[in-house]
Parts: C-alpha cells; structure tokens; sequence
C-alpha cells in the first residue's frame, strides 16, 4: 500500500498566515500615515488674513481752515472734523474765557458756560439742554475748578446723556486747590468705566507751561487758549 497523504492543517492555524497578515496590517498602517502626512504637506495650512486698516483720505483744506489748523496746531483730518462737528459745551469761566477759540476750531459749538458753575449743576444742565434739543452728538464737559465732582452727579449726568453721545472730559489744571487730584483720578476712573466718556488731558499737556495761565495758574492766556481748544479737536478726532 502506498503512503497516506499529510493533511495541511486549516489556513487559520498556519503560521504562515499569521505572519502575512501582521505584515499585511503593518504595510495598511503605514500607508495610511503616509497617505495623511503626504496630505498635510500638499494642503497648505490655513491662515486668518488680517486686512490693513484703511488709510485715511487726504484731506483738502480751504483757506481759512488752514490758517486755524497753523494757529491751533491741528492736523488737517482733526481739522476737517472739529469743523463739521455738532458740539455742546458745558463749562465754568474758563470755557467762557475762550469761547472765541472754540467758535473758530469748532463752527457748530454751542457753549454753556458760567461763572463760579459747580459739578452738581451738570445733570440739570444737560437735563435741560437735551430737552430743548440742544444736547448735541459730542458733549464737552469742562468742570472741576470751582470744586470736585461727586461719583452720583457723575452717573446722573452720564444717564443724561445716554451711550450714544460722546462725552469729553477736560482735567483740570487747578494747582492752587487741594481737589485737582481728587477730581482728575475720578475722571480717569469714568473713562475706563464707560467707552463713550474720552479724557482730554489738559493737566498733562499744560504741565510746566506757565505762560499759558493768568497769575491764577488757572484762567488762559492767549497761548494757553490755542493749546487747550487744539488739543480737545485732537481729542476727539482720535476717539
């Protein structure tokens, strides 16, 4: 009799197939990060593109207003808007003193000014003003010499006025008076507390200059009056 044929064990059981099936998975794995790194070369990596903020038109003057740009030290684009600027000014003698300067920087300003006048009279006057129409886009607020304000005529006024209106608030320049601190810090304090409120910083800029003031220290002479009416229309081009 001839020999019996061996039987090959099941496919499952051989090793053979064991082996090709781990290099199989290995090869499969290796492909398929390739395949992704590959991918990650030829897509190129999305960016935010960040647009240049657009540069502001040149802007032409007229004559006049050129001559009030080189007296009042003024860019021509600041000089473009304090012209076209609807303002309401709200002040003590100091802003009356200079009411000449701020018609000739800012055509369309209507001053509220008064002798002595007080903080606490603030709220009544911008009340009134603004019920008479009269309360205009840009609020110019220039009070503190004649005593410190308080944080509720602050929020009085300031409800007043709304969100919407812009509220500039010229510091004082009162060395003479032990309230100057007092009422530049709170000053600072409603800035940073509301997006609408702009400090103009008269106390810095007028530092040192002690020809610009009367024998007060605190009323302007003529110089004085430039500087301070040029840096409100500064002040509010860059806000």
């Amino acid at each position: 009799m001839g020999e019996h044929t061996k039987q090959k064990p099941p496919l499952m059981r051989r090793p053979s197939f064991w082996i090709g099936a781990i290099i199989l998975v290995v090869l499969i794995g290796a492909a398929t990060v390739g395949r992704g790194t590959i991918s990650g070369w030829l897509t190129p990596h999305t960016t935010k593109t960040v647009k240049p903020k657009p540069k502001p038109k040149p802007v032409k003057l007229t004559p006049y207003e050129k001559k009030v740009a080189a007296k009042y030290q003024i860019p021509a684009q600041a000089t473009a808007l304090a012209h076209v600027a609807p303002v309401t000014a709200i002040g003590d003698s100091v802003m009356v003193d200079i009411i000449p300067e701020l018609k000739q920087v800012f055509p369309r300003v209507h001053v509220n000014g008064q002798v002595g006048r007080q903080f606490y009279e603030l709220p009544g006057i911008a009340r009134t003003l603004k019920a008479q129409g009269s309360l205009a886009q840009n609020v110019v607020v220039n009070l503190g010499t004649n005593g410190p304000p308080e944080k509720a005529d602050v929020a009085k006024f300031l409800k007043v006025v709304g969100p919407k209106r812009q509220v500039y608030w010229i510091n004082t320049h009162v060395p003479t008076q032990k309230w100057e601190h007092q009422t530049n810090t709170l000053i600072d304090r409603t800035a940073k507390d509301n997006d609408n409120v702009h400090v103009v910083n008269w106390h810095t800029l007028s530092k040192g200059h002690t020809k610009w003031f009367a024998p007060d220290h605190i009323h302007l002479e003529e110089d004085g009056a430039n500087a301070y009416v040029g840096l409100l229309a500064k002040t509010m081009a860059e806000n």
